[in-house]
């Protein structure tokens, strides 16, 4: 059962072939909108598609890309190609018949009379194993993954990576983290990171992945995997990738108040996309002339967000923004970018907080212990104080923030000079180069709130550029 829920197939039948993505797949499946001759071409692979249609950007792609960060199904980067959603099922006919959606079914579970006495256990059998090693960020859900691997009599060692220049001062990601392996009593490694290693490894970090995903801490993971492969080429990865969309990201606070008082207009949709807080209010101006003349505009730009909200299998509100959480964030970006970080050094991972069992027993979980108040991760936090330091299990949230920022006004101002030139933007037509000339220019304002939205976003830029420019 669990397992057709993790995996994306698809299989012949008499009325033509149907696609499945289970409701936990993590797994992409691509086909072509027309077939050829009497075939309809299916991969996993979307480069491997898009040789077929001569790699031609879709306009709702550049624009989704722009929006989420990523192209969230059932539209690709890819124009004349479709993605399956995870939680659906696609029929391609046989005949000259139209393509058929529908909602995968998602397998009923007896509903457990306390679910939280049954966290712990589940965690430790996801974690068992003779050896592995754990990527450890100094926040929470890695370190319990860490904690119960450890618990569970699995042989671990750690890795962190840090960037150069930075605090590593009581409060910090890495001071955490080296609380935790120590507390632990495993051993270490420590990779440091600095716009020179992004100027020298971005290509090849851009050239691993098989879709554009604009997410700059693809970098550090690339530079781990790679620290990995060389010390430990047979051990798996264990991530805490998953623990927000099982208890809520940083992100449902705000939604929540917004449902509970919403403005004249307001649309949660609007909201969400909002949090991705990339190009959702100036895509139009960044776009090209071009690719925007083409776009079609009964394509919705927040549809996959309403088809994840239609597909919950829950009517509460703050299970139902998890839910989006996994369907989107979780399932279309977050898990698909380590994979590809950790496939390019041939290594294999595993999210155990992602595994079925646990995302449903997430569900099951009451509220109070998922979210009470101001305090996040409720369960979470009082499992942790048994197995880990006070001061990494109340420490605020920070996230891997990747100094894009700072690296773009120093060592990283090449790799804008270059991805971003107006000769260049004007060769490959995805974006207006007087937009993103404006972008370059920007500085940061102590409006911003987040010093980094600068750099990240000229990051993206120039994945997208770099992305197209390696097909």
């Amino acid at each position: 059962m669990d397992s057709v829920q993790t995996q994306s197939f698809f299989r012949e039948s008499v009325d033509g072939q149907i696609l499945t993505r289970g409701a936990y797949s993590a797994t992409p499946l691509y086909f072509l909108n027309q077939p050829i001759g009497n075939k309809w071409l299916v991969s996993h692979s979307l480069r491997e598609l898009g040789a077929y249609i001569n790699y031609q950007p879709s306009p709702e792609g550049i624009r989704d890309f722009l929006c989420y960060g990523f192209v969230p199904a059932p539209r690709t980067i890819f124009q004349g190609i479709s993605a399956v959603p995870p939680n659906m099922t696609c029929c391609l006919p046989l005949a000259d018949k139209q393509i058929d959606w529908s909602l995968a079914e998602i397998p009923t579970r007896p509903l457990l009379q306390q679910p939280e006495n049954s966290f712990w256990q589940q965690l430790c059998t996801h974690v068992k194993r003779d050896q592995a090693a754990v990527l450890l960020s100094g926040g929470l859900d890695s370190a319990m993954i860490a904690a119960a691997a450890t618990a569970s009599g699995t042989k671990i060692s750690t890795y962190h990576a840090r960037f150069s220049g930075a605090d590593v001062g009581v409060g910090t990601d890495t001071h955490a983290a080296r609380m935790t392996a120590q507390h632990l009593g495993v051993a270490q490694k420590e990779i440091v990171v600095n716009s020179l290693d992004a100027l020298r490894w971005f290509s090849k970090t851009v050239g691993a992945l098989d879709q554009p995903l604009g997410d700059p801490v693809l970098l550090p993971f690339y530079l781990l995997f790679k620290a990995i492969g060389q010390h430990q080429p047979l051990h798996t990865v264990l991530t805490g990738e998953g623990g927000d969309q099982l208890f809520g990201s940083w992100s449902m606070k705000p939604m929540i108040m917004r449902e509970l008082y919403p403005e004249t207009g307001y649309q949660r949709e609007q909201g969400y996309l909002a949090s991705f807080h990339k190009f959702s209010a100036e895509w139009s101006e960044l776009m090209s002339a071009k690719l925007g003349q083409q776009l079609e505009s009964t394509i919705c730009l927040e549809s996959p967000i309403q088809q994840a909200f239609v597909s919950s299998p829950s009517a509460d509100f703050c299970n139902q923004l998890r839910w989006v959480d996994l369907q989107l964030k979780g399932l279309q970006h977050i898990a698909p970018r380590i994979e590809a970080m950790a496939k390019a050094h041939q290594l294999s991972l595993q999210h155990p907080f992602f595994q079925p069992d646990m995302i449903e027993l997430g569900i099951a979980l009451p509220n109070h212990l998922k979210l009470s108040g101001a305090k996040d991760k409720v369960l979470l936090k009082m499992l942790a104080h048994s197995y880990l330091p006070e001061q990494v299990v109340e420490r605020r949230k920070q996230g891997m923030g990747v100094p894009t920022s700072e690296w773009f006004r120093r060592g990283l101002r090449p790799l804008a000079a270059y991805w971003l030139h107006k000769k260049r933007l004007e060769k490959s037509g995805l974006l207006n180069p007087h937009t993103v000339q404006d972008i370059r220019r920007q500085n940061i304002t102590a409006s911003d709130g987040r010093t980094r939205r600068w750099g990240d976003r000229l990051w993206m830029l120039c994945v997208l550029e770099c992305w197209f420019a390696s097909l």
